[in-house]
């Protein structure tokens, strides 16, 4: 039986993980993966050592508060390598913590097939030659990282996006029909997403409901959040449709508004012409403004290399600039199809389906299993 510890941090790469899983199980029958993951992960036989809720933190002081959870959870992961005699480790994304454990795995010599390349290169590439070190193979899914990391001697494929595995994506968005008073909310699937970006929600949707009253407001519920974070702030404004399907929810809404991250990258593949917003921690937000060096935040943008859908953020991040701008989409008829002409471009850059199957392949063959 060939073991497999594999590490994902956030629903995306839960996601990812999931459909990779599925992959490897069809090219490898007698396989069996433990390590970090969501639902979906332990829907195709994950062993979890730790629940997602539990480590899906963003934010630099938001990580400091959990110090000594991460530091055993480590320690215990570290155990696990050794005494489980695990064969391969394969980490998604979630450099902070995958990379240290990429080490130890190095030192117990089990070879490391980092799947989803952390973004080093827009923030972190002082960790690209520690990357360096402890990586045996890197699957890229964007084609720029290809030959970024390879400038620090990584072995590099590019297999694709996984986002195009999944069937909510893998379909060019023409002609949806669409609810042009619905506007979308997606928040984030962190606790203190939803803490830092409801109460601005609630303020943008009054004044909309203000401009234009028969507008309706969806906002997309995580279920890796407990439903009890969102009532006290979704109690104060009555007017809320809960989804608990954020892809069907931007199918189905005109316009959006998109916490950053891989949301707004789904965004531009469901075709739903949006604004991004980020609030942060005050010192997340000052550590990471020294720390990223691009003049975008959003995928979207950063895949086109300009901006495409505007940002805002932290002190930007105002309601009446941001609700101005929804209003901007919903009445100007050449910008949304404008915007929705950019995201085909975007889709096009993130290869053919079957990412998920490319890297089970280059891991079944990196292994020689």
């Amino acid at each position: 039986m060939k073991k497999i510890f594999i590490s994902a941090g956030d629903p995306s790469g839960d996601a990812h993980g999931a459909r990779l899983m599925a992959e490897l199980k069809s090219l490898i029958t007698d396989i069996e993966f433990i390590g970090i993951g969501g639902n979906t992960m332990c829907k195709e036989g994950l062993k979890p050592v730790v629940s997602l809720e539990q480590v899906s933190v963003v934010g630099f002081w938001e990580v400091a508060k959990k110090y000594f959870f991460f530091k055993n959870l480590l320690k215990n992961c570290k155990r696990i390598l050794k005494d489980e005699k695990i064969d391969a480790f394969i980490p998604i994304d979630y450099p902070g913590f995958n990379i240290r454990l990429a080490t130890h795995s190095k030192q117990l010599g089990i070879p490391v097939i980092y799947y989803i390349a952390p973004q080093l290169w827009a923030w972190g590439e002082g960790r690209a030659k520690k990357l360096a070190d402890v990586t045996d193979l890197l699957l890229s899914v964007f084609p720029f990282e290809t030959e970024f990391f390879r400038k620090y001697n990584i072995r590099t494929e590019f297999v694709g996006h996984p986002l195009l595995d999944n069937p909510d994506f893998s379909v060019i968005p023409n002609n949806i029909d669409r609810n042009k008073n619905l506007i979308a909310f997606l928040p984030g699937s962190r606790k203190q997403e939803i803490q830092r970006h409801l109460p601005m929600f609630n303020s943008i949707a009054r004044i909309l409901k203000k401009k234009k009253p028969e507008l309706e407001f969806g906002i997309s519920v995580s279920s890796t959040v407990n439903k009890d974070e969102y009532e006290p702030y979704l109690s104060e404004f009555k007017e809320w449709q809960l989804w608990d399907d954020s892809k069907l929810l931007m199918k189905k809404a005109y316009v959006g508004i998109v916490k950053t991250g891989t949301s707004t990258l789904e965004a531009s593949l469901c075709g739903m012409p949006f604004t991004m917003i980020l609030k942060t921690s005050l010192l997340s937000y000052t550590l990471g403004k020294s720390l990223v060096k691009l003049d975008n935040i959003s995928l979207v943008n950063i895949l086109a290399g300009k901006k495409v859908v505007n940002e805002y953020v932290q002190s930007e991040a105002k309601p009446e600039i941001i609700s101005n701008e929804i209003i901007s989409l919903l009445n100007d008829r050449n910008r949304y199809e404008a915007l929705q002409s950019e995201f085909l471009e975007i889709r096009k850059m993130l290869g053919e389906q079957g990412a998920s199957k490319r890297a089970a392949e280059l891991i079944k063959k990196e292994l020689k299993w």
